[in-house]
């Protein structure tokens, strides 16, 4: 096994493979026959769901927002309208609207709500253009903030431009390969971790793999394996020598942090989001669900998952899932 702990990284990318106005990166090497591959894999119809459910005051990273879920109309709501000068757009129960009693037999209501809430919470995906560097603030192939970020968020690699994935998932069950129901508090996952969590669990990373790391981390209460997550020769590993195509893991943020908030390169704050989104055009999944598949030694699978197209956005909730 190569050893992944030298500074190569900073200077070896992946912009141009695929084109100069690439906004997709690995993904763009996820070819039908892969995807058939990976749907062969399916025998027992079991699904397994890795998404978390959402909840006003759910965990969220502190880099982001609160997470408000709002009533934007109810049925008494509506009807409470009859009467006072709300413009007949909404008022729908005044004389002659569209739920008045003349006109609805059925005594119809409506509720419906509003969200405000970050796009980078629960399970999600990281678009190519979610963290930047340098000066210029640029991410994956070179687009900068100075051309490409507008009032409503970036115009290039945004998370519209991911395509479904239909692949083969594999389950890295570092937890459990290290004995333990969560790892350590502030566990940097290591290359060598990688490496012999795939031998011990028998399992063999392919070039278009969805590499899904699983650390113990205990939602809702987020109080296991807390800071656990890949140190930069981990996502390495996985990329340059697993030939992964997108990587994720249980935690709220796919980085690991020592106990003094110092990550797994010295001075740098997110070394695995630069190498992966920036450098590697590499899409990054957080908060997954992985305790069934653990449970169930479940470490290869058909992986489905479908981001929402949201221009201009540089996360996106998702529901992935892991099919057997």
């Amino acid at each position: 096994m190569k050893k992944y702990y030298d500074d190569t990284w900073l200077e070896n990318n992946q912009w141009g493979k695929w084109g100069d106005d690439d906004q997709v990166g690995a993904l763009n090497e996820l070819t039908p026959e892969m995807t058939l591959k990976a749907v062969s894999m399916i025998r027992q119809g079991k699904i397994y769901d890795l998404e978390t459910n959402r909840f006003k005051g759910m965990p969220i990273w502190d880099g982001h927002c609160g997470f408000e879920i709002l009533a934007y109309a109810s049925p008494a709501g509506r009807q409470n309208m009859k009467g006072s000068d709300i413009s007949p757009e909404f008022n729908w129960y005044a004389d002659g609207g569209m739920l008045d009693r003349e006109n609805d037999t059925y005594r119809m209501g409506l509720n419906t709500e509003i969200l405000i809430a970050p796009l980078h919470a629960g399970t999600h995906i990281d678009a190519l253009s979610h963290w930047t560097t340098g000066e210029d603030n640029h991410w994956y192939n070179g687009f900068s903030a100075d051309q490409y970020a507008t009032n409503y968020g970036p115009v290039k690699c945004d998370i519209a431009a991911i395509p479904p994935m239909i692949m083969r998932g594999v389950l890295l069950d570092i937890a459990g390969y290290k004995g333990v129901d969560h790892l350590d508090d502030n566990h940097i996952i290591s290359a060598e971790d990688c490496h012999g969590c795939a031998e011990w669990q028998g399992v063999t990373l392919q070039k278009g793999d969805a590499v899904l790391l699983r650390t113990g981390h205990n939602w809702p209460a987020c109080d296991q394996a807390v800071g656990a997550g890949l140190g930069i020769s981990a996502a390495r590993y996985l990329v340059e020598e697993g030939g992964a195509f997108i990587v994720g893991d249980d935690q709220a943020s796919i980085e690991g942090f020592n106990a003094d908030g110092s990550s797994s390169v010295p001075r740098h704050p997110q070394p695995v989001h630069h190498y992966l989104l920036v450098q590697q055009g590499v899409h990054i999944m957080e908060f997954l669900q992985l305790d069934d598949l653990a449970k169930d030694k479940c470490y290869e699978f058909c992986f489905i998952c479908t981001p929402t197209k949201v221009k201009c956005a540089t996360g996106m909730y998702i529901r992935p899932l892991a099919v057997i």
